[in-house]
């Protein structure tokens, strides 16, 4: 049976006790764009060449942020160690911020491994979930990991075990739950205020989904349309790509050969297998159905 979705918590009226906005994502669905969105919408006149996102803020997997904040040499811990730290290490971070801060998770929404979730509620402002039909996701997932073996990554996708980075790497463990497994963690909880936003909808109307998040997150600029079309055209993926071309984009991976590919919808349609969307539509079907994605 189909789930119906809970509609999203009101957000808190203020921001400087609940500074933090988690802006949430399986790999590859957006959330680069989204950053670069409200980044342009809050730059006003000035928008920096070399720098696509400059919104306050990092990933909540940020291995050097973590070092420095807590006073902890992450290096020297495992990942479960880590785990059990991260939900003080964003507390702390909350109460040095001076501003709101946009922060980029992968991490599905899960335990810490002391009862408590890994995102504390308490200087959480909410999340802006971003989702992407999962077709496109492996596309996009295999170029960013620089190969096009699409069965190494539908069985990612599909795995609930799947995790990006830790050990000795340059970010912190990030256990995503699989495709559906992130979606579902993030839409049944309810302590943190959630807004959710499908890739193909910003693809149809940019416009309106910058303006519905600016709405949640009480920018006043959610009301000026002039800010909002100069947002949304200096974020185009022709300018992004050029922009790319000329600075570099320091989030791309080595093995990638571009960060900022085609950005359209549907490339998963054609180029995988049937059997490779028929895998992924079985494991997934409850959350595409309810998402509207047709297999």
């Amino acid at each position: 049976m189909t789930r119906k979705p809970a509609d999203p918590a009101p957000a808190p009226d203020g921001y400087l006790d609940k500074p933090i906005t988690w802006l949430t994502s399986f790999p590859k669905s957006g959330n680069t764009w989204t950053r670069i969105l409200l980044s342009n919408l809050l730059a006003h006149d000035y928008v920096d060449d070399d720098n696509f996102a400059s919104l306050p803020g990092s990933i909540s997997s940020n291995r050097r942020s973590f070092d420095q904040v807590t006073g902890l040499p992450s290096s020297d811990m495992t990942d479960d160690e880590i785990d059990l730290v991260r939900p003080d290490f964003y507390r702390a971070l909350a109460v040095e911020c001076t501003e709101r801060q946009f922060v980029k998770v992968h991490d599905g929404y899960h335990d810490s491994g002391a009862g408590e979730p890994l995102f504390p509620a308490g200087c959480s402002f909410g999340a802006i979930y971003l989702v992407r039909h999962p077709y496109d996701v492996a596309v996009s997932y295999a170029n960013h990991q620089g190969h096009e073996n699409f069965d190494r990554i539908v069985k990612q996708m599909n795995h609930a075990d799947h995790i990006m980075a830790g050990g000795r790497q340059s970010q912190l463990r990030q256990r995503t739950l699989g495709w559906k497994g992130h979606y579902l963690s993030w839409h049944e909880q309810r302590a943190i205020p959630l807004l959710t936003i499908r890739y193909e909808d910003m693809l149809a109307d940019t416009a309106a989904c910058l303006k519905q998040m600016a709405a949640f997150l009480a920018l006043d600029e959610a009301t000026d349309d002039a800010a909002i079309a100069r947002a949304v055209e200096e974020s185009r993926f022709e300018k992004l790509r050029a922009k790319e071309d000329a600075h570099g984009f320091r989030e791309k991976p080595e093995k990638a050969g571009r960060f900022f590919n085609s950005g359209r919808s549907g490339d998963g349609r054609q180029r995988l297998s049937t059997e490779q969307r028929q895998r992924l539509y079985e494991h997934n079907r409850e959350v595409m159905e309810e998402l509207g994605y047709e297999p």
